[in-house]
């Protein structure tokens, strides 16, 4: 026996309360992940320091800074992660960017350091303190590199990894320990092989808005490694440009 056309009703009209509900949720779920996306994600990595209110900090200028890049562990053992002489290329790419203005000077590059499992909680005041000492500085640009990679599905033989790299900074002052400034920077680039044997131009690495088409660039060495130097080399320009045009904004249109 079949159960009363009203039950049914108020069946259909609790399943629809139900998905629309979860349909709410789910869409806001979109909006937050995408609000945290446009923001430095430094101060997750540090512990110990006074952390403004405003990522927008103001630094008096001439400035002169050391520069540290820091790679979780969690990012060793990808084929797309850059080897210390890469992060140290990174470093010169973001001393360029910054030091164009003329009145922010990085005195030093430290060397690349690697810091404990994803690098939550990991940059302690002290820690810095201890790598910096020597240095004399009394501020300092500390940069935390971080990936992440997606498949994108393409008929066979052909293949796509799409990697996301990020590089995520702070200006501290390693006497005070306040967070002077915070910024970020992001890119992302594409690898597209063939799994055809002796596949004519392949593998191809091109920008995330470009397809298997072109423009392109044709890679002899490790592919991954080429993909993971490429996006890195991205994020770490706009890392760069974007700390210039805030500490000195005179220099925000160039």
């Amino acid at each position: 026996m079949g159960r009363p056309r009203s039950q049914e009703m108020l069946g259909v009209i609790v399943r629809g309360k139900y998905m629309r509900k979860h349909a709410m949720i789910g869409l806001l779920a979109v909006f937050v992940l995408t609000g945290c996306a446009s923001e430095s994600r430094i101060n997750d990595y540090l512990t110990g320091f006074q952390v403004p209110p405003s990522s927008k900090g103001r630094v008096t200028l001439p400035l002169v800074v050391g520069l540290l890049i820091a790679l979780p562990e969690a990012e060793l053992g990808q084929p797309t992660t850059p080897s210390p002489p890469m992060l140290e290329h990174f470093a010169e790419r973001i001393k360029k960017e910054i030091e164009g203005s003329g009145a922010i000077t990085i005195q030093r590059i430290f060397p690349p350091m690697t810091i404990p499992a994803g690098g939550i909680s990991a940059l302690s005041l002290e820690r810095l303190r201890d790598v910096t000492r020597d240095s004399g500085l009394a501020k300092v640009i500390v940069a935390v590199a971080t990936s992440q990679t997606a498949q994108k599905v393409q008929p066979w033989p052909l293949i796509e990894t799409q990697l996301f790299a990020r590089m995520d900074a702070a200006v501290v002052d390693i006497q005070t320990g306040r967070v002077l400034a915070t910024e970020f920077g992001r890119e992302d680039y594409v690898l597209g092989q063939n799994r055809s044997y002796n596949a004519f131009s392949y593998p191809r690495l091109y920008y995330r808005t470009f397809t298997f088409a072109g423009p392109f660039t044709i890679v002899s060495g490790d592919p991954y490694q080429a993909l993971g130097e490429a996006a890195f080399s991205g994020a770490a320009d706009q890392l760069g440009m974007k700390l210039r045009q805030q500490l000195n904004p005179q220099y925000a249109g160039t």
